[in-house]
């Protein structure tokens, strides 16, 4: 018959405290010369014989650029004129878009490079672009991209794959140049991101990029962090996570530990920072502090 763990100490009101520590980037420390998205926060008293950490709220404004020269996402290249090869790099300001709104967005930049002979349309049944032109012209989708199969560069987000597509006659009209996109048109931006807080290894994550022939291209890689928070609201909305999402966002420590300084990042799927246009971000830490040691080893032993 099993009995009960007999406690070798009497239980205080103070033994166990237990602090809800609330980060604002607003208060970062360098407010001025650091990002919201990767900046230090000090605490005016620290904590210590800290035995969890706990995330019980997570305030983040989804209104991040899905589409920025930084990410390599905003350009591809435009090969024309057989005679005299000629090449146009074709660039969208950074920013969020729908299909449509791209669909505007390279056409003023087709405009603005005098190629107004190269138009571009997307079709909302089969969720393609089509470009077509009145000479012929190639798409070069690997133009400022990543070498991955996912998230390369502009030419994933608009339905092509990552190759050189070459415009096909149009047998209507012996002058004109087609080629459409050959897989689906994707604007619906990351799944999810994730918080970074010190090296609170809650949530681990692994990337490994291959190409098309399986060799891995970018080196493999494996990075933690305290959360990951899943983006269901749609752009320019703020998304809230008060732990309703069940994603476990605790860290238990091993030995006493003492809190005075956090390091917070909030990274994209791939363990980049990511630039928050301005905005800032909140969250709210459980801190347990345990005052009486021999309560604290009991506790971490059991």
């Amino acid at each position: 018959m099993e009995t009960a763990t007999v406690v070798p100490l009497k239980l205080r009101a103070n033994d166990i405290v237990r602090h809800i520590i609330n980060v604002d980037s607003r208060f970062r420390d360098l407010p001025v010369s650091t990002s919201s998205s990767d900046f230090h926060f000090s605490l005016l008293s620290p904590v210590k014989n800290v035995l969890r950490v706990r995330v019980t709220s997570i305030e983040f404004p989804n209104n991040y650029y899905i589409f920025t020269a930084r990410r390599r996402n905003v350009s591809f290249e435009v090969l024309y004129d057989k005679m005299d090869p000629k090449r146009l790099v074709v660039t969208v300001p950074d920013g969020n878009y729908t299909a449509c709104e791209m669909t505007d967005a390279i056409t003023a930049a087709l405009a603005a490079a005098s190629a107004s002979w190269l138009t571009v349309t997307f079709d909302e049944t089969t969720g393609t672009f089509l470009f077509a032109g009145s000479q012929y012209f190639a798409l070069n989708m690997t133009y400022d991209s990543h070498d991955r199969p996912f998230d390369y560069g502009l030419g994933y987000y608009l339905g092509f794959t990552r190759r050189l597509h070459v415009g096909a006659k149009v047998s209507s009209s012996p002058t004109k140049y087609e080629v459409a996109s050959d897989t689906c048109a994707n604007f619906g931006g990351d799944n999810y991101v994730f918080l970074r807080v010190n090296d609170f290894n809650c949530v681990r994550q692994t990337v490994r990029v291959t190409n098309a022939e399986g060799a891995v291209v970018e080196t493999n890689n494996d990075f933690t962090a305290l959360a990951k928070v899943v983006l269901r609201e749609p752009k320019n909305y703020m998304a809230f996570d008060d732990y309703a999402s069940q994603h476990a966002k605790e860290v238990v420590f091993p030995a006493p530990t003492d809190l005075a300084r956090l390091r917070v990042q909030v990274l994209d799927p791939y363990g980049v920072p990511l630039e928050l246009c301005s905005a800032q971000i909140s969250f709210s830490l459980e801190v347990l502090e345990v005052r009486n040691l021999s309560l604290y080893n009991l506790i971490r032993d059991s």
